[in-house]
């Protein structure tokens, strides 16, 4: 006997006869209660927009928006509480519900949210998460966007009344009269008050421009106590697609500013995290940094885009610790890449400054940066020919060991393996295309956008048809030809005396089209013969060589100190 399905909540009662022949008939009730179901929900919450603001509004002057909270199941909502999110989560406030708990009696609550205290130009926006134990959190989003003091957006008032143009310098809230500069000389440097650990300057681009039309090479050096930034005058030509980013929204470069930010994470759990996993035996030296490039609409002080990549290195400093007598002898620099969560080389060098230590990163992306000693060392390299180069490497990032402490120093590299190494050496960054490079080059595989990028590059000329064979190992002079194309993707002034190869027995079976790759390596010293008469042209490329080559190439370059 039971109930049937589907019944609404109640109480239901029915009597049952129980009878049979010569049987005074017995009876009893049954009884079903059917409970209304607990649920635990609150009204919609509405997308807010408060007042729009103009830069350098004073404290205050910001609009709050109180936000409702209403119970609107039959349970009982205990642990109500707010949270931020988003890329802008850190430009505003939120404050907990005045209650924690909704129920019968109390059925509704109040918080409220505002934007901080002296933010630039542009359009903020975060998410808004309103939770509580077994409920499903609500979310909902606040924008707030602050006009630029000369877009003629209305909003708080400026702190300073005096009329500016669209050739003003906004250091961090500050306005800088572009006048006062003087393009004469090689640089101007902006010293930075840094806010919460944030430092940021917007220069217009049509600033920019009218800088370069009076000295080609001037350069602002933005500078604050953890870290500097240098922004050449030709910064919009640097930056791919930027043209299409400006027809998308219908913009000219004169329409745009670049807003550059430089925010200190050392103590950032986050990044310390991935430091600890990423760099197990590093040591940070300095501040962690994240140099990072806004692109502004400065008619609406929207955010249009980021510009993290350029076509050329731009130059970082972070300041060493000011006790430290010396850099140790194996230290890098990294950048956290953030798609593939892992510390990525850098080419950087150190520079005594008034009997201070700083380290200059050039660099073809933004992102967050650490400068880290990083000792290494390797059981079966302790007596081969190749330590001291196979340590500074694996110290830089440049290679890594095969595991158990060991890098199996003799065993020969693949094309693949080669051209990822060569590429991430080179701070370039793998292919944004999708089309395969070679038939036998497939989507997927994990040496696919190095492979791209490098034949992008034209690093790849000792390839042949269609097919790269990336699980082939990579001959010497293959491997001098990739070497080759990097000084001249490079475009390197260094000199290039031939050097007479008439010493090598074998240089005569080196392939006629690597002929004068070889001669320039072997000119440069960034390989040598295998022994004093031989070059053994045709022979693999090694571990070992591999990371001396690395070293020596960005030696040559003036990429890493000597």
């Amino acid at each position: 006997m039971k109930a049937n399905d589907g019944l609404a909540a109640g109480i239901y009662t029915a009597t049952v006869t129980v009878s049979a022949t010569s049987m005074t008939p017995v009876t009893f009730t049954v009884t079903q209660v059917v409970n209304v179901p607990l649920t635990y929900t609150i009204d919609a919450l509405s997308n807010e927009t408060p007042s729009a603001l103009t830069a350098g509004y004073a404290s205050g002057t910001q609009e709050t928006k109180t936000v409702t909270v209403t119970r609107t199941g039959t349970g009982d909502l205990e642990s109500l509480e707010t949270a931020l999110s988003g890329t802008n989560a850190s430009s505003f406030t939120v404050t907990q519900p005045a209650a924690t708990t909704l129920d019968s009696g109390t059925t509704s609550t109040t918080f409220t949210v505002k934007v901080n205290d002296g933010l630039a130009a542009g359009t903020y926006t975060a998410t808004v998460t309103v939770s509580a134990a077994g409920m499903t959190p609500v979310t909902f989003t606040v924008t707030q966007v602050i006009n630029s003091r000369n877009s003629g957006g209305t909003g708080g008032s400026p702190t300073s009344p005096s009329v500016l143009t669209d050739l003003d310098i906004d250091q961090n809230g500050i306005m800088i009269n572009s006048d006062t500069i003087d393009t004469r000389k090689p640089s101007v440097a902006l010293e930075v008050t840094p806010k919460d650990g944030v430092a940021y300057v917007s220069l217009p681009a049509s600033l920019l421009t009218e800088f370069e039309k009076k000295n080609a090479t001037f350069f602002t050096e933005i500078k604050t106590p953890y870290g500097s930034y240098k922004i050449p005058v030709n910064l919009a030509s640097l930056i791919p697609n930027l043209q299409d980013l400006l027809t998308k929204n219908e913009l000219k470069a004169e329409d745009i500013s670049f807003k550059i930010n430089l925010t200190d994470k050392s103590g950032d759990k986050d990044i310390q995290a991935a430091v600890a996993s990423g760099l197990p035996k590093g040591q940070v030296l300095g501040a962690i940094v994240d140099f990072n490039i806004l692109i502004i609409n400065t008619k609406s002080g929207q955010v249009i885009g980021t510009a993290d990549k350029f076509s050329s290195a731009l130059t970082r400093i972070i300041p060493m610790p000011k006790n430290m007598t010396d850099m140790p002898e194996q230290w890098g620099v990294f950048r956290y890449n953030e798609t593939t969560k892992k510390f990525e080389f850098v080419s950087a060098k150190k520079v005594l400054i008034d009997g201070a230590w700083y380290v200059t990163i050039n660099s073809y992306s933004n992102s967050v940066y650490v400068v880290a000693q990083n000792p290494m060392s390797f059981t079966d390299t302790f007596k081969h020919w190749s330590k001291a180069f196979v340590e500074l490497a694996a110290a830089k990032g440049l290679v890594e060991g095969v595991g158990d402490g060991k890098y199996n120093p003799d065993k020969a590299v693949t094309r693949a393996e080669f051209t990822a190494m060569i590429v991430r050496t080179l701070g370039r960054g793998g292919s944004v295309g999708n089309t395969a490079p070679y038939v036998d080059v497939k989507q997927g595989a994990w040496y696919f956008d190095e492979v791209a990028k490098a034949k992008e590059l034209g690093l790849l000329g000792f390839t042949n048809g269609t097919s790269f064979k990336p699980d082939q190992p990579l001959s010497r002079e293959e491997m001098a030809s990739m070497l080759a194309a990097v000084i001249n993707l490079e475009k390197s002034s260094i000199a290039k005396d031939s050097v007479n190869l008439n010493g090598y027995k074998d240089i005569g079976s080196v392939d006629a089209a690597y002929l004068e790759d070889v001669r320039t390596m072997l000119t440069l010293q960034i390989m040598n013969g295998t022994s004093a008469n031989t070059f053994d042209p045709k022979g693999d490329t090694t571990r070992a060589q591999a990371a001396v080559v690395f070293i020596r190439m960005l030696q040559t370059l003036g990429s890493i100190d000597k």
